[in-house]
């Protein structure tokens, strides 16, 4: 029970990636508060992660909204006393479609960046005070291999995330000292409903794995970076990617 006695929020956490992670932590003994914007599909993940045995209060809203934000950390505290773990994972396009640079209009992009960068600076900041103040902290934020390679047609995506790679070692320096782990986690080819068979077809040609990755691999990969197991990694950039940020020179 490796986080036995530990306090995680997690941030989109409903489906997919934040879901995975979910489930290593109740798994582990974790406490969890999980956020979702979909109600409905938060609770059926609260339930699922209830039936590992682990006790979850389900907090739906959205992380974009800074008077929401505050109401998250103030649940978590009245619920748990502390939040120990967090993963930052909110990210994406609000209901937007990914448009070339030059023809996606400055408010879209403006709301893109926000989405993936300004609520995850948000949810940090409305939980790190109390982690330096106790003296400990487990922080993985979410960025994506749009932010190292770029993203044609979603450069406003792609922006986001790269701002999240001068936040975290940045934050990370600040907090070290006080007994706080803030990393990065890079994400690559991980599955997505509405990704299209010749989309999906071309990022397995380029893994060195040759697949895409399963939500488990994800989900283990940033539970380590969450345990103490990783008490010595900070400020880092994990790239969970099946190798697609490793170019193959020989071919």
């Amino acid at each position: 029970m490796r986080f036995g006695g530990r306090v995680a929020l997690v941030t989109g956490g409903g489906r997919g990636i934040g879901k995975a992670v979910a489930v290593e932590l109740a798994k582990g003994g974790a406490a969890l508060v999980v956020n979702d914007l979909d109600r409905d599909r938060l609770e059926t993940a609260c339930r699922e992660l209830r039936g590992l045995g682990a006790s979850v209060t389900a907090v739906p809203g959205d992380v974009g909204d800074p008077a929401f934000v505050a109401d998250l950390a103030a649940a978590a505290e009245r619920e748990h006393g502390r939040v120990d773990l967090l993963l930052n994972n909110v990210g994406g396009s609000p209901g937007l479609p990914f448009r070339p640079f030059l023809d996606t209009p400055l408010d879209d992009f403006r709301r893109i960046v926000d989405l993936n960068f300004t609520s995850q600076v948000m949810v940090l900041r409305a939980v790190l005070k109390g982690m330096v103040e106790r003296g400990y902290g487990k922080v993985v934020c979410v960025s994506s291999i749009s932010a190292v390679l770029g993203q044609e047609a979603g450069s406003a995506y792609a922006a986001g995330k790269a701002a999240l790679h001068g936040l975290v070692p940045s934050v990370a320096k600040e907090v070290a000292r006080f007994g706080v782990n803030v990393n990065l986690v890079v994400l690559g080819n991980p599955p997505h409903p509405s990704r299209t068979a010749a989309r999906q077809a071309y990022l397995d040609r380029l893994s060195h794995l040759g697949r895409v990755g399963r939500l488990e691999e994800f989900g283990r990969a940033i539970a380590f970076l969450l345990s103490d197991d990783a008490s010595y990694l900070s400020g880092a950039a994990l790239a969970i990617d099946g190798g697609l940020l490793v170019p193959r020179l020989n071919e």
